[in-house]
């Protein structure tokens, strides 16, 4: 998270669609690092655990690594989120705080991406990701529910012309945090587009959430549309997309603002030549 910290820029490739949530299933070259950071500001947030309603101010980082030719190793998190408290509704945990506003450090999800076939004809680029979302948060401070989530997502990514389709189907398994043993399974989903309008320019669009059965407090329907464009200054990469919260408690509405920075950190190995050994002739000979 330190060395997230130290870059504020990004760059370009596939597999990498800041503002968008939707994964591509495109992985990073063997050696390759993408550092990712962004801020958000999202408004009339809810939270029905704690009760807390307001607008939400968090910042993001995330590290790509290409690990091998089919794998890629992910880690995202919200290090720093605040919420102006706007409204206290009747909270089912009752949070520990005073004031006007509170933070928190958010969750950290730690993921791994496996590419399963590539792009050829028809056919687009399918991969698979699991992750696991570490509860980190504070449900003290009213914005965590000290809950641990699982991920699995089938990626799919397919170029049409100029323009890129991204799509992710999956499941997650999500724990209670008011019901011992309980969980939610909800149906996870993302659809995006990314078309270019200018060499350095791409416009972005999707729709990303999850769905399940109502009612499972903590564990509510999500579901976002973001659109925006990607502008590219060199070795850098700037992004900046509005958010529409699709279900009750989702932000209302919403900026998204980031950068992301690639390098090249190490090389993949090369094979060892083998040498042919000499004729049983040319051994007596010499």
């Amino acid at each position: 998270m330190a060395l997230v910290l130290l870059v504020v820029s990004c760059g370009t490739a596939y597999g990498q669609q800041r503002p968008l949530r939707t994964d591509d299933a495109e992985l990073l070259p063997v050696g390759r690092v993408r550092l990712e950071l962004g801020a958000e500001f999202l408004q009339r947030q809810r939270y029905s655990l704690s009760g807390l309603e307001g607008d939400l101010t968090r910042g993001v980082a995330a590290i790509g690594v290409g690990v091998g030719e089919y794998a890629e190793f992910q880690i995202s998190s919200v290090f720093q989120e605040v919420l102006s408290i706007s409204r206290r509704n009747e909270p089912v945990v009752a949070p520990e705080l005073h004031g006007d506003s509170t933070r928190s450090v958010g969750d950290l999800v730690l993921g791994t991406k496996l590419k399963l076939v590539g792009e050829k004809g028809r056919r687009p680029a399918i991969s698979f990701k699991f992750a696991v979302e570490l509860p980190n948060a504070n449900q003290a401070h009213g914005l965590g529910n000290d809950e641990t989530g699982f991920y699995a997502d089938l990626l799919f990514g397919k170029d049409l012309g100029r323009v890129r389709l991204l799509g992710d189907v999956g499941f997650a398994i999500l724990g209670s945090p008011v019901i011992a043993g309980r969980q939610a399974d909800p149906l996870t989903y993302g659809l995006a587009v990314l078309a270019p309008v200018h060499r350095r320019v791409n416009l972005v669009a999707e729709v990303n959430g999850r769905k399940g059965p109502s009612g499972r407090v903590g564990n509510e329907n999500r579901s976002q549309f973001r659109a925006g464009a990607q502008i590219r200054t060199g070795a850098i990469r700037w992004d900046v997309g509005a958010v529409a919260g699709l279900e009750h408690h989702d932000p209302k509405s919403g900026i998204v603002i980031g950068a992301t920075y690639e390098f090249q950190a190490f090389k993949r190995p090369e094979a060892p030549v083998k040498l042919r050994p000499p004729a049983s002739g040319q051994a007596g000979q010499r």
